[in-house]
């Protein structure tokens, strides 16, 4: 069955901190993009993806047919997208020239053993939705980041305002800024010793709280960076993806 997804759905099918494999709908087939650094993305630039295919006008649609698969395509049905968890691509999908059926449980490929591949000509404008250089796209916006986004990134900013910078002065902060990030500290404190009384960040902060940690998490990192390299690779993302949103349209 195939069904339709909007963003918060596809949010919760798509695992940000997972790799995926990207295939392109190309005639009867699908098969990789003409362009090698457009084969693979993390899971958040596929969230950003369908959230731009979402947002143009004519505005796209989103589905899944499987799972830790999305398909996405333009409003105005000329390019058609498909996202694999890579770890699945590996091992579920055949993997001869110009095609990338699903492979049937006895391993065989039901396309290649039936009939020819895709003809070849992938479809243009495949940087449009991916989002790579040049490319005249929707950012992200704050309203997108869920909650467990904003709870990492208040962890980061804890850790990034932990961190001492000998070269450079501290970041001047927001005045409410300060009284969070004390609150905060106390509120991880307990949490990561295990204490009876210990609240989850998204139950100690409402939403507002949250997302001005945040601003401050990506105010710290642009003036200093991770200089002790403390921060994960999901923190980073999410921080890049906030600046990206800042960029003009």
């Amino acid at each position: 069955m195939t069904l339709d997804r909007t963003y918060a759905a596809a949010r919760q099918l798509i695992d940000p901190d997972a790799d995926y494999t990207v295939h392109v709908r190309a005639g009867t087939g699908w098969q990789p993009p003409g362009n090698r650094d457009q084969e693979e993305l993390p899971g958040l630039d596929v969230l950003l993806a369908a959230r731009r295919v979402l947002r143009a006008q004519p505005a796209g649609r989103v589905w899944s047919t499987r799972p830790d698969t999305l398909n996405v395509c333009t409003g105005d049905g000329l390019l058609w997208l498909r996202f694999t968890v890579t770890t699945l691509a590996e091992t579920g999908l055949c993997h001869a020239a110009k095609c990338a059926e699903f492979l049937t449980d006895s391993g065989h490929c039901p396309r290649c053993a039936a009939c020819p591949g895709p003809d070849g000509r992938a479809p243009t404008g495949v940087w449009k939705v991916l989002g790579l250089a040049d490319s005249a796209v929707l950012p992200v916006t704050r309203d997108d980041l869920t909650t467990t986004d904003l709870v990492l990134l208040a962890r980061a900013c804890h850790t990034l305002d932990q961190q001492h910078y000998d070269v450079h002065a501290r970041t001047p902060l927001p005045p409410e800024a300060k009284p969070l990030l004390q609150r905060l500290a106390l509120v991880l404190d307990d949490l990561d010793e295990g204490r009876p009384h210990a609240l989850n960040p998204d139950a100690a902060f409402s939403r507002a709280e949250l997302l001005t940690l945040a601003d401050t998490a990506l105010a710290l990192y642009r003036a200093h960076g991770d200089p002790d390299d403390l921060l994960g690779s999901p923190s980073v993302l999410r921080l890049a993806h906030l600046a990206y949103a800042d960029m003009p349209d």
